[in-house]
């Protein structure tokens, strides 16, 4: 059983289906189902159930999807040392509009001052896994309760609702109660990412309506709001910039905000320099 197989067995057992999987690894559906066929052979065990809704481990493919993500946890912690055993690669997440709109840059400028500096940087809306250290730094709007990291409560983002000038003049009654947003274009979250905070904030306001536009990310929701198609909630400094109009101003919502460095990272200048970088750039539109 090599790496490969491995990544077979892990991409597998994470997303149920080959087609997932397929596009997980970057290879055809056919290369993930004859290389699964033949990783059971190898083990001379049956690892996967099939059925109409996909792939499921069987208890021994339990068993060794457990071994296969010890071995990864190894093999990643490898990668981010030079030769000089100091860690040069660091991943960082970063929810998505504060990454894109305000620390990518810095980071990136960062990086250009430390050629030996390694960064992995993701922004989005899903969290990362703490158990399987996803992420050396972690900027996170919800309070983990678990994982082996230094947490730092940096200060308060404030969210509200917003649209385009366009659309607002397209309508002649325009929302000055949570009531009045019912007759209105709302534009949400995807069904997959109603457990997120601000998809829980908007079924609040708009009393569990079904939105005329859902997206599974902020980025997509935010470009639909400037081309005037609707209302959603962003981060209000994203939304002050470029021009968006607030309704119902007084009905915000305030998140804490989160910097989290691992406990392997601590004593390490490169977290430390970036987790300032961070810090300092957020000051400005922390409440």
């Amino acid at each position: 059983m090599n790496w490969d197989d491995t990544k077979i067995l892990l991409a597998i057992g994470r997303t149920g289906g080959l087609s997932r999987s397929a596009k997980l690894l970057g290879i055809s559906v056919s290369t993930v189902h004859r290389r699964a066929v033949e990783l059971e052979k190898s083990l001379n065990a049956v690892l996967f159930s099939r059925d109409s809704d996909g792939y499921t481990l069987t208890h021994v493919g339990k068993h060794f999807f457990a071994l296969a993500e010890k071995a990864e946890e190894h093999l990643i912690e490898m990668e981010r040392y030079n030769d000089q055993w100091q860690q040069s690669l660091f991943r960082i997440a970063l929810p998505e509009l504060i990454g894109q709109q305000l620390l990518q840059s810095k980071l990136t400028a960062l990086q250009l001052k430390h050629p030996d500096l390694q960064l992995e940087i993701s922004t989005s809306v899903v969290p990362v896994d703490f158990s399987r250290r996803e992420a050396d730094i972690i900027l996170r709007l919800v309070r983990p309760e678990s994982g082996r990291y230094i947490i730092r409560r940096l200060g308060q983002l404030e969210y509200g609702l917003y649209c385009s000038k366009d659309y607002l003049a397209s309508f002649t009654k325009h929302a000055e109660t949570a009531d009045d947003l019912l007759n209105h274009r709302i534009i949400g979250w995807d069904r997959s990412l109603q457990y997120t905070f601000l998809a829980q904030w908007m079924r609040e306001l708009t009393q569990d309506a079904a939105p005329a536009l859902s997206f599974d990310n902020m980025h997509s929701q935010l470009l639909a709001v400037i081309e005037g198609q609707g209302i959603t909630a962003l981060p209000c400094f994203v939304a002050k910039a470029l021009g968006l109009v607030p309704i119902l101003p007084m009905q915000t919502l305030k998140q804490d905000v989160w910097l989290m460095r691992h406990l392997d990272t601590k004593d390490s200048d490169y977290s430390t320099l970036i987790s300032e970088t961070i810090e300092k750039e957020l000051q400005e539109y922390l409440l």
